[in-house]
């Protein structure tokens, strides 16, 4: 029985593509990107050790913590609000058998994606696997995932929404990999951070696989000290499910007549197109405020990367600028994205699978008016979040802008939204499923990032990587905020722009060819 559900979750895996790309691949891919930077050097003459020796297993610690943590608890929390669990809990199944199928299906695709890169380091990257200490490898893998899927299970049963529930388990874990050795190795962190780092697993977990693989250390491989925190947290995290966690999601509280009695009656007429945007601007700017997921990584990852960053890393430069001077075009520049190209294709995607723009055809609302509250909203949490970053990097880190460097910076942001927001819309033209266009939408931006001088990987990348990054306008909007930022002064980044401008309008010429081949309503729905 165990077996067969196991199998059920897998396959339920495998056919939804946004946990596949951030599962499986993204750390393929992101291995693929960290070797291209830092290179395949020999680390020791005449030893044969290579520098992917160290990268493949945080790599690998990765998959497993976002395997066993991150998605286990947002598949948990998405069947539980669609009472899929409940259903589950009142049919002969037991309920261990049950729970021990997601759990097992999750182990699975952890030690799947661990696999899958040891076998691309050994592959492609010359990683020697050390014999000695194989079983001890594979003891704390397993610790490791046992100890990330006891914490998965508390995480849903602590926090109520399914939303909540995806910023905790996706954006705790990307927070603590900065500070626990995976996404910044070997960087000198401030003590706080540093001690911050050895109080959660997930470090204990990164040096226990590093250390397992290092062929310059000797003795069977285990840690004990590391097993036994991996084994503290397991057990606390088991603890917690068992008090907490629940087979339905708990009832919310229940908007009250006299909330909606205060609301003001609309003036009658005909609302004039003011009114039209400013209503749609007002319902997505909710929507946000009520996805605390989204909220997250558009409005709050950005400034700790730049503070976390800047701060690691004081007084190095990048880019020929001060760091972090190129942190606030680099974050911008990532914020113009998620804002206006992630979120407004999730958006458009996840309102036409809910049936939402089938009714809005019927509707006197002006196709015109849904998709500009759209870009609007956009274009102004982008604003709101730049003027957080600009405030954090001037404080913070004294870094300068005066009023001469904000026509170029809007004109930059502006362009750069526009382009985006066409670029969402065609790739929901051409995709039906909302799954389906997240990992369309996240798989492309993210690699993109890394090769666009957008996430700092410390090193140069080689050729192939940045004609790549020339070919997308995610480059040219950052270069062309950084000529704008720089406090030595370029001149303006016409070429930048241009390229942003030759983006924007093939998206709409792309977008008005698929616009008029189908049926009117058609188009809509």
């Amino acid at each position: 029985m165990i077996a067969r559900l196991v199998r059920h979750e897998l396959t339920s895996f495998f056919r939804t593509p946004m946990a596949a790309v951030f599962t499986i691949a993204m750390p393929l891919l992101m291995t693929v990107i960290v070797g291209a930077a830092v290179g395949n050097e020999v680390v020791a003459a005449g030893t044969g050790v290579k520098v992917m020796q160290f990268v493949i297993p945080v790599m690998m610690v990765f998959g497993v913590a976002q395997g066993c943590f991150g998605m286990l608890a947002i598949h948990l929390a998405d069947l539980r609000d669609r009472e899929w669990l409940k259903r589950l809990r009142g049919t002969p199944a037991p309920a261990s058998a049950v729970l021990a199928g997601l759990i097992g299906a999750s182990l699975v695709i952890a030690l799947l994606t661990a696999a899958l890169l040891l076998a691309a380091g050994l592959i492609f990257y010359d990683v020697q696997i050390v014999w000695r200490t194989l079983p001890a490898l594979l003891l704390t893998l397993l610790a490791g995932a046992a100890c990330f899927s006891a914490l998965g299970f508390a995480v849903v049963g602590l926090v109520r929404s399914a939303a909540a529930v995806q910023l905790a388990g996706t954006g705790l874990l990307l927070a603590l990999a900065f500070i626990s050795d995976i996404i910044l190795v070997g960087a000198r962190l401030p003590a706080w951070l540093d001690v911050l780092g050895w109080i959660f697993p997930l470090r204990h977990l990164a040096n226990a696989v590093r250390d397992a693989m290092n062929p310059f250390l000797t003795g069977s491989g285990f840690q004990a000290g590391h097993l036994a925190v991996l084994a503290a947290w397991g057990i606390g995290g088991a603890a917690v499910a068992v008090w907490r966690f629940r087979w339905y999601r708990p009832p919310g509280r229940a908007a009250t007549a006299h909330a909606a009695l205060r609301r003001s009656p609309g003036r009658e007429g005909r609302p004039t197109p003011w009114r039209l945007l400013a209503g749609q601007v007002g319902h997505a700017v909710t929507r946000l405020r009520r996805d605390p997921s989204t909220a997250f990584f558009t409005l709050v990852l950005p400034v700790l990367l730049l503070a976390l960053i800047s701060l690691i890393f004081a007084g190095a430069r990048s880019a020929g600028v001060p760091l972090p001077v190129f942190m606030l075009a680099a974050m911008t520049t990532y914020t113009v994205g998620v804002a206006s190209f992630v979120n407004i294709a999730e958006t458009i995607a996840g309102d036409r699978e809910r049936g939402v723009l089938k009714r809005l055809a019927g509707a006197p609302l002006p196709r015109w008016a849904y998709h500009a509250g759209n870009l609007s909203t956009a274009l102004l949490v982008t604003l709101s979040t730049v003027v957080v970053l600009t405030v954090v990097a001037a404080l913070g880190f004294g870094v300068e802008v005066v009023p001469a460097m904000i026509p170029g910076a809007l004109a930059a942001i502006l362009l750069g939204g526009a382009c985006f927001a066409l670029l969402a819309a065609v790739v929901v033209a051409f995709v039906s499923r909302q799954q389906t266009v997240n990992a369309i939408t996240l798989g492309l931006f993210l690699p993109l990032a890394f090769v666009s001088d957008v996430f700092v990987i410390g090193g140069e990348l080689p050729g192939v990587l940045r004609m790549i990054g020339d070919v997308f306008p995610l480059k040219h909007i950052s270069h062309a905020l950084l000529a704008v930022l720089d406090p030595a002064g370029r001149s303006f980044p016409w070429a930048d722009l241009a390229v942003v401008t030759a983006w924007t309008l093939a998206g709409a010429a792309v977008l008005a060819v698929k616009e008029g081949i189908g049926h009117p309503i058609a188009r809509t729905v």
